[in-house]
């Protein structure tokens, strides 16, 4: 409906230790995202909210307390955690597209902004995880760090981070995440022999060929054979 495009759920959080009388408004953003974005203070009165505009693009910035983040995390991520879940001195940042991009969320430029803004975030606050809600992803923020830095120089698409792949079925697969970027997710048949970990390979190579934002076919089979 109307209400979830004008205040999306975050897709991203960014786990970070932070006082209970932080605010986003008191941000003490690092140099290299003070000579990208700029912050619009007065768009939201809540001071648990504020609105971050990076190359044009409005994105949102929102917090969730600890018990709120271990909540969300432990529902959202479920038995595909990576990561440990935040402990009570830690709080949880979320980053979402803004009122004018969250229909173009699944377009290359934004996701690229979109990442460099949640690893800003992180860098400023010393955060110390990270969690792709559509994927049901949580891992520790170096590797988080490291999937975009790659990605935004022109490296492979982050899928181990933000896409994931269960086993329905012998032989059956599906993918978790993709749906965020095409609608829909893709269903993955594989030959006798093939496990979860050779499927999960599969994709990530696949997907440093063609980005999932330019060329899953959602919703369809995809049959895999031996390289």
């Amino acid at each position: 409906n109307g209400q979830c495009l004008i205040n999306p759920e975050p897709p991203l959080l960014i786990v970070a230790p932070l006082t209970d009388d932080f605010t986003l408004t008191q941000m003490p953003w690092c140099e290299a995202a003070r000579t990208n974005i700029s912050v619009n203070r007065a768009k939201f009165k809540n001071l648990e909210m504020v609105e971050v505009i990076v190359d044009a693009m409005p994105f949102r910035l929102s917090r969730l307390t600890a018990a709120e983040a271990r909540r969300q995390l432990t529902a959202e991520t479920s038995a595909l955690t990576f990561g440990d879940l935040p402990s009570s001195a830690e709080s949880v940042i979320g980053v979402a597209p803004g009122d004018n991009v969250i229909t173009a969320r699944h377009i290359p430029e934004v996701n690229r902004r979109l990442l460099s803004l949640g690893k800003w975030v992180g860098q400023s606050l010393a955060a110390t995880g990270a969690a792709w809600i559509p994927s049901r992803r949580l891992v520790n923020f170096a590797t988080f760090h490291h999937a975009v830095v790659q990605y935004l120089a022109g490296g492979p698409f982050p899928t181990l981070f933000r896409t994931s792949v269960s086993e329905v079925r012998s032989g059956h697969f599906v993918t978790t995440g993709l749906h965020y970027f095409t609608g829909q997710e893709v269903r993955l048949i594989t030959p006798e022999g093939y496990d979860l970990a050779a499927v999960s390979k599969h994709l990530a190579r696949k997907n440093r060929q063609t980005s999932p934002v330019r060329g899953a076919r959602a919703g369809r089979d995809a049959d895999i054979y031996p390289q």
